[in-house]
């Protein structure tokens, strides 16, 4: 079933521009990060399976363990703390993940080579932006939960990302939230044609 649940909020997002709000919406107004995960880039969107890294200090070798571990349609989460000294992800890790057919990157942190991101049309949302690098060890965790954005994102749970930021579904709510959202769509269309037709915002509203 979450395989026909995730099929479905695809499509869903392919036909409706703004997905998240009402993924949002049906998560009782709730489960979007922080303003300050952005897209990187207009028109950047990514949905699909959080694969998580969780980076120790400046040593972003998990971030590039996750990736080896992305499965087409996967989004790539990694922990971070807002600004900090460094990026976890610049034009390599896209040009990466990009091979592995990854739906998306979110951090909770910079990225670098904003740019390149664009014009590779690889979806990154990120906390701002910054020159300078991290570096190699062998620290850090993969397929861990992970702190983005002020909230937890569990291994498997599902990420939707578009111009208005992030919204994370945990992976046992992801069928009720599908099915909340045909009734919706239709709700919102209703009011927003009794806007047109002059009437207040609060109609039809329960």
């Amino acid at each position: 079933m979450a395989d026909a649940a995730l099929a479905a909020l695809r499509r869903l997002a392919a036909e409706h521009e703004g997905l998240s709000c009402l993924v949002s919406d049906a998560l009782g107004r709730d489960g979007a990060m922080r303003s300050d995960v952005r897209p990187m880039w207009s028109g950047a969107r990514c949905l699909g399976p959080a694969v998580t890294a969780r980076p120790h200090g400046r040593d972003l070798s998990a971030v590039f363990r996750a990736i080896e571990l992305t499965r087409p349609g996967d989004v790539i989460v990694i922990e971070g703390s807002g600004a900090g000294a460094c990026s976890y992800w610049g034009e390599n890790a896209s040009l990466l993940a990009l091979r592995r057919d990854a739906a998306g990157t979110v951090i909770g942190a910079p990225c670098r080579d904003v740019a390149a991101h664009a014009r590779l049309g690889y979806p990154v949302f990120a906390v701002g932006a910054t020159a300078a690098g991290g570096v190699f060890g062998e620290r850090g965790a993969v397929q861990v939960p992970v702190a983005v954005g002020g909230l937890v994102v569990l291994p498997g749970d599902v990420v939707v990302g578009d111009e208005n930021g992030v919204v994370v579904v945990p992976s046992a709510r992801l069928d009720d939230v599908v099915g909340a959202l045909p009734e919706l769509l239709v709700r919102e269309r209703e009011v927003q044609a009794d806007i047109a037709a002059g009437h207040g915002l609060t109609r039809r509203r329960p």
